[in-house]
């Protein structure tokens, strides 16, 4: 597709009947041409040329003559297979799989290729489609944008589906339904990787106002330490609790942490994931801070919790469908 170039719209303004008009009365009546052309509000040059193709018609041909420009002359897509693209970038996007900008141009030849349609030969040497193509199909498909995705491990893309999210929030209404839990006994419980490098994913093609963007990744790489975070519905904070992949834990870790933050150490050097031993001393840890914000002194052994009390666990479920 050629490069959209800046022009004077002006020099279009006519329409397929005043040319027509113009036509007819320069080669059928004998009108001048330059007065044809100032009568029916066409440019001089392009009626020239216009007549000039008429005349060359056959009679056949000129039935069916168009009066018209023709933009789509160099297009190498039809309008629906570059829907049918649109839907391909946006299906890939939604399962963690976005495409690319030079994806994008190369799965474009390929498509063109496959389809023996014309087009321009720097495609094949470069085995990609142009810039100017790449340009002119983003203007035409709103729906997308570049952007740039988060990582998201390969166990976390899999894990989370539709019948899992319906089934967590089926389980969520009806305890609501029979506890009616109030806001600041609702607690939302997610865990997250920290790490001191910053590691930026390829942006890549997206439907645009999708809040969240995702891009599938073998592991979540570059990760020091995990971070489980707490919070309740009327936007109270438990202090954090930390997961330090090493086998002993040292206090100069905590330096300027928040106050009350609870940290352990893994056990294994480099692994920082959450395992079943550690997920119980957080939830010990969250059973001190409930008991301490509540004020209830834990009399004879382990502070109980409160009655009415709702910990929504979604540490793999915040992958937008």
């Amino acid at each position: 597709m050629p490069r959209k170039r800046k022009s004077d719209p002006s020099l279009y303004a006519w329409d397929e009947e005043n040319m027509k008009a113009a036509v007819m009365a320069h080669l059928k009546d004998g009108m001048p041409i330059r007065t044809a052309a100032t009568l029916h509000a066409v440019q001089k040059s392009t009626l020239s040329r216009y007549c000039k193709a008429y005349s060359a018609s056959a009679d056949e041909e000129k039935v069916a003559f168009r009066f018209t420009p023709r933009y789509d002359v160099k297009k190498v897509f039809s309008s629906e297979m570059e829907d049918s693209l649109e839907s391909y970038i946006l299906l890939s996007s939604r399962m963690n799989y976005g495409l690319t900008k030079k994806r994008t141009k190369k799965l474009a030849w390929e498509f063109a290729k496959a389809n023996t349609l014309k087009y321009p030969k720097s495609w094949d040497d470069n085995e990609a489609a142009g810039e100017d193509w790449y340009k002119g199909f983003m203007e035409r498909h709103t729906r997308i944008s570049l952007r740039r995705p988060e990582s998201t491990s390969l166990h976390r893309n899999l894990g989370f589906n539709r019948a899992a999210v319906d089934t967590f929030y089926k389980h969520l209404e009806e305890l609501q339904s029979k506890f009616h839990f109030p806001a600041d006994r609702i607690y939302n419980m997610d865990e997250t990787g920290l790490s001191n490098v910053q590691q930026k994913c390829r942006k890549v093609l997206s439907p645009k106002g999708l809040k969240q963007l995702g891009a599938t990744t073998s592991q979540e790489r570059g990760k020091l330490f995990t971070m489980v975070g707490t919070i309740n519905a009327m936007g109270s904070l438990i202090p954090p609790y930390l997961i330090f992949g090493r086998t002993r834990f040292v206090e100069r870790l905590l330096d300027g942490a928040p106050p009350g933050t609870k940290a352990v150490a893994s056990g294994k050097p480099g692994n920082a994931w959450m395992t079943t031993e550690l997920f119980l001393g957080y939830f010990e840890h969250f059973k001190r801070t409930i008991c301490f914000k509540d004020k209830v002194p834990p009399a004879k052994g382990p502070c109980v919790l409160m009655n009415k009390l709702l910990v929504v666990f979604i540490a793999e479920m915040n992958v937008v469908i």
